[in-house]
């Protein structure tokens, strides 16, 4: 058995589903309560975001799930999202994660996976290449 088939799952690491979902439930709360994001979600159904917001991130955690969700460009698309907002957005989210006691290692590893959608929900894209 490899190294790697000895690491758990992202997923796992993060608590699994209802690790995962303590995590994007404190998430909003913070982002909710950001003056520069919160009005991003007015008139959102957050019950449906958060459902299908644990979902992608499982899927980016885990191999084993697939997210059904709506297409993120078509979804963010024509409202004004930054790099900076999407930067808050994601600072909120690793706070959440570090709160729940998530390591450094699986926070970064994290971040980094969501960091290859950044420009799916900015609209712009990465000036490196």
């Amino acid at each position: 058995m490899t190294a790697s088939e000895m690491e758990p799952d992202l997923l796992d690491q993060l608590g699994g589903p209802d690790g995962l979902r303590r995590v994007i439930d404190e998430m909003y709360v913070r982002v909710l309560s950001d003056p520069e994001l919160s009005h991003f979600f007015a008139g959102v159904e957050m019950d449906k975001l958060v459902r299908m917001q644990t979902e992608f991130f499982a899927s980016i955690t885990s191999g084993d799930i697939q997210y059904t969700g709506a297409d993120l460009t078509r979804v963010h698309a024509g409202r004004g999202i930054t790099r900076q907002h999407f930067t808050q957005f994601v600072s909120h989210l690793s706070e959440a994660l570090h709160s729940n006691n998530v390591t450094p290692l699986a926070i970064d590893t994290v971040l980094g996976r969501l960091a290859m959608y950044s420009d799916k929900i900015t609209g712009s894209t990465n000036v490196d290449g």
